[in-house]
């Protein structure tokens, strides 16, 4: 009887050490964080070789809910220069599942998007004071010509019914909005890369340890 029994223990180990795979899924997504890279967006020439649309560094700042801890919301507020007002209002956006059909918890969220470094620098200054929120890096498009703006097009958030119908895109994403910035955007987005992060006990995360399934790279620049 007792061998019988010490023979199922033996069996069910090899199952969840071996077999199972919902046991060690659920131990690498305790210990690892993956985080989204983005692509830098391809440039736009004209016919004879000059760049009319090119990139400048913007930064998002994004936020994981889970990982908030005493938070002192007015510093953060006066850190981005924003109302108490506007935070309340931007949370209960990316908790709404109807507007944010991505929102979890435990994964990270836009909060602001295309910050300027002078937007930003306060913020981040003070960023250790905040559990949960972080600062993206992307990019912000710069026009050569503000007078074929119309026709060049712009950038603007993703709607929540551009994310439905392809997605590639989170909440907090930018699309082209109209003309060539619109008609050739599946060329210009790029592909999204995977950064892989350490997430401690706490569940704060401190580390990146490698960078994974890097498909990060622009299309060909627009002509």
């Amino acid at each position: 009887m007792v061998v019988f029994v010490v023979l199922l223990y033996v069996i069910r180990l090899i199952q969840i050490q071996l077999i199972d795979t919902r046991y060690r899924n659920s131990a690498d997504n305790n210990a690892l964080y993956y985080r989204t890279v983005y692509p830098t967006r391809g440039v736009i020439f004209d016919r004879n070789g000059k760049m009319i649309v090119s990139n400048q560094p913007s930064f998002d700042v994004t936020v994981v809910m889970r990982n908030i801890r005493n938070l002192d919301t007015l510093a953060l507020c006066r850190s981005l220069d924003i109302t108490r007002e506007y935070f309340d209002s931007r949370m209960d956006d990316i908790r709404n599942r109807r507007k944010n059909p991505g929102y979890s918890p435990y994964t990270e969220q836009v909060f602001m998007a295309q910050l300027s470094f002078q937007e930003i620098s306060d913020f981040r200054e003070k960023l250790y004071r905040f559990d949960g929120f972080g600062i993206t890096q992307r990019q912000q498009r710069k026009y050569s010509y503000e007078a074929a703006a119309h026709l060049l097009g712009d950038l603007g958030e993703v709607s929540k019914t551009e994310i439905e119908e392809d997605n590639w895109y989170t909440q907090g994403d930018v699309i082209g909005k109209q003309g060539v910035e619109k008609y050739y955007e599946s060329k210009l987005r790029g592909q999204k890369g995977t950064e892989v992060l350490l997430k401690e006990p706490t569940d704060v995360f401190r580390a990146v340890i490698m960078t994974v399934s890097m498909t990060r790279r622009p299309y060909p620049d627009v002509t």
